[in-house]
């Protein structure tokens, strides 16, 4: 085992929520046994390594560091600040390593179709306009991102706990065709809409790149693609003109409605108006430095948006992985705590969730043969007296003359 090990297997210990007595207790190792293991004074054997990744809800490759799901990973991330991404891509590569866990358990995972490359130089525009008629949704404010996303597309999404500056985070998994989309919780709603719809774009582009490479805070020309996309997918022109009309003046008013009606920035808002001709651009430079709190408690709408900061610094589990993660605890091939892990709760907390919806694992009965049934037996009991002479010392004709 690699002397990282330890660390590792420490980590999933406070991930889990477990004292080193309690992980000791529930492996049937020795407490003084583990936190040698922990320390780096003992190699972990393999069977103590399973025993810990079953009680923590880790796999074998994530407490050993040593898979092929992270050297094959391909990401794609929102950034500031040059940040590195590190707990995004820890908790990603998570999933991807369970998903890939339960595909060797042979638990089925949904099917989706696979979606080809688009052309890399389309407008961010025409990707949005054509992903609303794919998906029929027309020109209407998009209510929750997280759920249209999963169902539109097959996508599982992710709001995680995350860094400062992590925003977003795409991560792929191109031999098993996995792909997760992360996103920070925050309170800052639109940020959080903003940046779904930016690694939704992502997506459809393909702007794939090595789960270590680069800087994840740079504007390339694909991170400029991805925001034009996620802002006309968020404030398509023809509805923000079907809701404002052929009004001549628009005020800060309408600007605060806009935001409230698509959830969306003060800055995407005014871009938009700029765009469809409603506002000058020096208009649309003064509103973007605006804020959607301060609009909101200006124009009476301060309870609506409290009310989606309070949903947006949520933890969501992806949904699918989830309900593919339960079906595994049902099958018996799953801890409850990899589904606690999953969820970033208690393990009692999902116990007691799905003893209420009548969740358990199956029971499989031992099949007893009957003695009829076995085969008979021949046992060669010479070359067993040969081999307990040898034993004695005595040759087999010295005890046969007695």
């Amino acid at each position: 085992m690699e002397p990282q090990v330890g660390a590792l297997i420490e980590r999933a210990r406070i991930v889990a929520g477990f004292s080193q007595r309690a992980l000791a207790d529930a492996t049937g190792i020795s407490q003084s046994t583990l936190s040698r293991i922990i320390s780096g004074d003992r190699a972990a054997k393999m069977p103590e390594v399973v025993a810990i990744a079953w009680a923590t809800g880790h796999t074998v490759a994530q407490l050993t560091g040593v898979g092929a799901v992270a050297d094959r990973a391909q990401c794609v991330a929102r950034a500031t600040r040059d940040s590195g991404m590190e707990h995004m891509r820890e908790a990603l590569l998570h999933f991807l390593e369970l998903n890939d866990y339960l595909d060797d358990q042979a638990v089925p995972a949904i099917v989706r179709d696979g979606r080809g490359a688009l052309s890399a130089e389309t407008e961010g525009r025409a990707a949005a306009e054509r992903f609303r008629q794919e998906h029929h949704l027309g020109t209407q404010p998009l209510g929750d991102l997280v759920a249209l996303i999963e169902q539109t597309t097959g996508i599982d999404v992710a709001v995680l706990d995350a860094g400062p500056d992590e925003h977003g985070l795409t991560m792929r998994d191109p031999t098993r065709g996995a792909v997760f989309i992360g996103v920070a919780r925050t309170q800052n709603p639109m940020r959080q809409r903003s940046t779904l719809a930016h690694e939704l774009g992502h997506v459809l582009f393909q702007d794939w790149r090595d789960s270590t490479a680069g800087n994840w805070s740079e504007r390339t020309p694909a991170e400029v693609r991805a925001d034009d996309f996620a802002r006309h997918l968020l404030v398509p022109i023809d509805g923000l003109r079907e809701f404002l009309g052929a009004r001549e003046t628009i005020t800060r008013s309408d600007l605060s409605a806009i935001v409230q009606r698509f959830l969306v920035s003060p800055a995407i808002a005014a871009i938009a108006l700029h765009q469809a001709e409603y506002i000058d651009t020096a208009t649309k430079q003064e509103w973007m430095a605006l804020s959607a709190p301060h609009l909101a408690i200006r124009f009476g709408w301060g309870d609506q948006y409290r009310a989606l900061q309070v949903e947006s610094d949520q933890r969501r589990a992806p949904q699918r992985l989830l309900a593919r993660a339960i079906r595994g605890y049902v099958e018996d091939v799953l801890p409850v705590q990899a589904i606690a892990t999953l969820r970033g709760v208690e393990s009692a907390v999902v116990e007691a969730d799905l003893g209420e919806a009548g969740v358990v694992p199956v029971e499989r009965p031992v099949v007893w043969a009957d003695p009829a049934e076995l085969p008979d037996v021949h046992v060669d009991l010479e070359a067993l007296d040969e081999a307990l002479d040898a034993l004695d010392g005595d040759p087999p004709d010295v005890r046969d003359a007695g």
